[in-house]
């Protein structure tokens, strides 16, 4: 039973994904698109502890999770810092 759900779960999660990658592509502006992008990065993190769920090895996901939402978070900030511009 709760395997059933974790997939429903997963086909949701992928649906969203699908959704947002699809908006993203036609926003006009940059940092619009990068919005999207950030969005994306917290939902694949949700989308693999979910697989961890219904793969049964959810130790070995929540550490990939935590690695791939440390390593979108310092992109952010670099593409923050990047877009924002040099102030004098």
């Amino acid at each position: 039973m709760m395997q059933m759900f974790w997939t429903a779960v997963l086909g949701c999660l992928i649906a969203i994904l699908m959704i947002m990658l699809i908006m993203m592509f036609r926003k006009k502006y940059p940092l619009n698109k990068l919005n999207y992008v950030f969005a994306m990065n917290t939902v694949i993190v949700l989308l693999i502890l979910t697989v961890g769920f219904v793969d049964g090895r959810v130790d070995m996901y929540i550490d990939i999770a935590l690695s791939y939402s440390i390593l979108g978070f310092v992109t952010s900030v670099i593409l923050a810092k990047y877009m924002g511009g040099r102030r004098r």
